[in-house]
């Protein structure tokens, strides 16, 4: 059945439909941008290791520049409580515009870095320090543009609506991939190293621009505006959060950190999985997750369908027993070393992915009011990302490096699965006396 409330929003006349859709499609491309520029950095991380980190051990090397790719995490709490409170109290499209500048001149800088062997030390530091600038970009996107466009959308497409962003997320991811298999397959391995590690940051520049014309042109959400005028936004938003919602924060933490792992295992380090704990190519790691980001892209929005009618929470659990069930057969096809059998072991390892995705997404915004929403979904799901996203290809580089287990990215999403599971069943209540939110 269709998790809505008695007192929910009208289902919306045309003309509101039509700005819906509008606003959809602007804030979901904006999403597409900022997740190529921040995700291309682990599709060229084999390569970066070797420039940036030029040791003996290919593995150190691998492990230093995941390191640097961690680090764009442990600032987007603050880049969530910035773009948050410019959300909260300015308005969701100020905060959309000003995260896309953020995140396109960063990635259009790091193509212009020069090398460790040109400038020593100061080039993985500056590499760091513009990763740790797209981390703080990252920090206030997913929280404004799922905000956003859950404002704007009518009550029952709420879910399909929301699903566009992680799907062209994984679009933005799939486009760096292509990229990536591109020069890996039309540049020699020492132009690569020399300069074609640097085109697909470069690409960052024109596409920042295109995104910014268009966000400049849309208008914020009628909720906000409608609270705006009302005088009931918060000039403390991240005060308030944490003194009113500490309960249903900690809740979008779990299920973000979930999410957040079967991310960034699933579609950026099994990148770096295939090409250098499994023996395949560069060109053909790449073009194997390509093929699979591109499916779990179409996956997603049918998942956010199917969540219109299930509702988000009954879809989470379900994407949580497929990873403990779909995992471990998926990475075994992947291990056999045959490349048809990795691209479909990945495309099976999609399906939880595309359920947990669609189902989180939708989620997040439901356990907050509108004063907070912006700054709650973005600080929620940055706090889980930190985890997820930045320790998890750490510890799985670590732990097959230790152990010699290739497995081990299974194990760990399974055990997550199970995670996600008691969270949401353990934990995740109905608001029926509300009338902003679903959740508490």
């Amino acid at each position: 059945m269709l998790e809505t409330n008695q007192k929910a929003t009208p289902v919306a006349d045309p003309e509101r439909m039509k700005r819906a859709k509008k606003a959809t499609g602007v804030a979901a491309f904006g999403t597409f941008i900022e997740y190529y520029d921040f995700s291309v950095f682990g599709y060229v991380a084999a390569t970066i290791a070797i420039v940036f980190f030029p040791s003996g051990d290919p593995l150190v090397n691998l492990m230093n520049t995941f390191l640097v790719f961690g680090t764009a995490f442990f600032v987007r709490p603050l880049g969530a409580i910035f773009f948050g409170r410019l959300g909260d109290k300015v308005g969701r499209r100020t905060s959309l515009i000003g995260s896309v500048i953020l995140m396109s001149a960063a990635a259009g800088l790091t193509a212009l870095l020069p090398t460790y062997a040109q400038i020593g030390i100061w080039a993985p530091i500056l590499l760091g320090v513009l990763r740790m600038l797209q981390g703080f970009s990252a920090g206030g996107e997913i929280g404004g543009a799922t905000s956003y466009i859950r404002e704007w959308a009518p009550v029952e497409r709420r879910n399909l609506y929301i699903s566009f962003i992680p799907s062209v997320a994984v679009l933005g991811k799939g486009f760096a991939a292509g990229l990536a298999a591109l020069a890996a397959t039309l540049v020699p391995a020492a132009a690569m190293e020399s300069w074609g590690w640097r085109i697909p940051f470069l690409i960052a520049i024109p596409l920042g621009i295109l995104c910014l014309i268009m966000r400049l042109k849309i208008e914020d959400s009628p909720e906000f505006t409608h609270s705006a005028e009302k005088g009931e936004t918060t000039k403390t938003p991240f005060s308030t959060l944490m003194r009113d919602h500490r309960s249903a924060l900690a809740k979008v933490f779990g299920i973000a950190l979930v999410q957040n792992v079967g991310t960034y295992i699933g579609t950026v380090f099994v990148a770096v999985y295939f090409s250098s704990i499994l023996g395949f190519s560069k060109a053909q790691a790449s073009t194997i997750v390509l093929i699979a980001v591109i499916a779990a892209a179409f996956l997603i929005p049918l998942a956010g369908q199917l969540g219109s009618r299930i509702g988000s929470k009954r879809l989470l659990v379900t994407a949580y027993i497929a990873y403990v069930v779909i995992t471990v057969p998926s990475f075994m096809m992947m291990n056999v070393g045959s490349m048809s059998l990795a691209v479909f072991g990945l495309l099976l390892g999609m399906l939880p992915y595309a359920l947990c995705q669609a189902g989180t997404y939708a989620a997040m915004p439901e356990f907050f009011p509108v004063e907070v929403r912006h700054t709650g979904v973005a600080f929620g799901h940055s706090v889980g990302a930190v985890l997820g996203g930045a320790g998890a290809p750490y510890v799985a580089t670590w732990l097959i490096g230790a152990t010699g287990d290739t497995m081990i990215p299974a194990y760990m999403l399974v055990i997550f699965g199970i995670i996600g599971v008691a969270v949401v069943l353990g934990t995740v209540r109905h608001t029926p006396k509300s009338t902003t939110h679903l959740y508490r």
